[in-house]
């Protein structure tokens, strides 16, 4: 008799145990689905799950061109229809610019921020997209920031900011973006902040720290950090979903790679190989002793 009512009150222990344990999975189930369902948190969620799903560059494929010409940059540069800029030049710890940089800016009026100049016009057209589609005005809490600028940042903000020489602020290129009520990490949760993070590669910008990518850039998910790298490279790197850093590293020197209309070559920036029969041409230096060519052809 004893025996069973030890038996019977295991039982019921187990038995209690077990719907302690399934009221606690539907908790947690119920939490998951309303954390998942919030409009941020489901969109981070997609697109972190999208990025590691793929790490190879979309649609570019190495390409061999029967009729080259080698030039020095120096002429190459010289060409009517070529253009330098700074729009490939990657800062980060590795790569750092030194304390004498100054890159090509201008004032923007409307924002009271210096930038970049090769960035103007595409972050022009980029917050006349959201404004068509939100209806909300994009602004800008930091843009260049010299290198002296750098280090007060530095001082002020500690770990959250980068070393001078190490931040791409001080190349015009970098812009901190938010709208009415949403900045910083709250950005995301706006309409306005995803459409940016969805559609920026379409303008020429790039979400330069994803959330998938602290491992290469070292930097947590900033969503509010619009990079500018052109045309056609920001469409290529968020169709791939990689960061940069793997961007850059991607193109072998000296080969040649084709992206729709596009040649897009890594070269030494001595001698260099010329397609022949390109419409126009943007030559960038990548701050890793090379230049990239992006060649428009006919």
């Amino acid at each position: 008799m004893k025996k069973e009512v030890k038996n019977n009150r295991r039982r019921k222990k187990r038995n209690g145990t077990k719907i302690l344990v399934l009221l606690w999975a539907l908790v947690f189930l119920v939490i998951g689905f309303e954390l998942f369902f919030r409009n941020e948190i489901k969109f981070i969620t997609l697109d972190y799950l999208s990025r590691v799903s793929t790490c190879e560059i979309s649609k570019v494929k190495e390409t061999k061109l029967s009729e080259t010409e080698s030039v020095s940059l120096d002429e190459f540069l010289r060409y009517e229809n070529v253009t330098a800029n700074e729009a490939l030049l990657l800062v980060n710890e590795k790569y750092k610019i030194s304390e004498d940089y100054i890159p090509k800016t201008v004032y923007h009026d409307e924002r009271a921020v210096e930038m970049n100049a090769c960035a103007k016009d595409s972050f022009d057209n980029l917050s006349e997209a959201l404004f068509d589609e939100t209806g909300e005005t994009l602004f800008i809490s930091s843009a260049y920031r010299d290198y002296e600028k750098q280090k007060e940042v530095k001082a002020e903000e500690g770990e959250t900011a980068q070393e001078a020489g190490c931040s791409e602020h001080q190349t015009g290129l970098a812009l901190d973006v938010f709208v009415k009520n949403f900045a910083g990490e709250s950005f995301i949760k706006s309409e306005s902040g995803q459409f940016i993070n969805e559609n920026c590669g379409d303008y020429g910008f790039i979400i330069r720290y994803p959330i998938f990518g602290e491992k290469k850039t070292g930097i947590s998910f900033e969503p509010w950090h619009l990079r500018y790298v052109g045309l056609p490279h920001s469409k290529i790197i968020n169709e791939s979903k990689i960061t940069f850093e793997d961007y850059i590293d991607s193109f072998e020197m000296g080969k040649l790679y084709s992206y729709e209309n596009y040649i897009i070559t890594r070269q030494n920036t001595d001698t260099i190989s010329v397609p022949e029969g390109f419409e126009g041409a943007v030559a960038s230096e990548d701050n890793t002793g090379a230049v990239i060519i992006t060649f428009k052809m006919e």
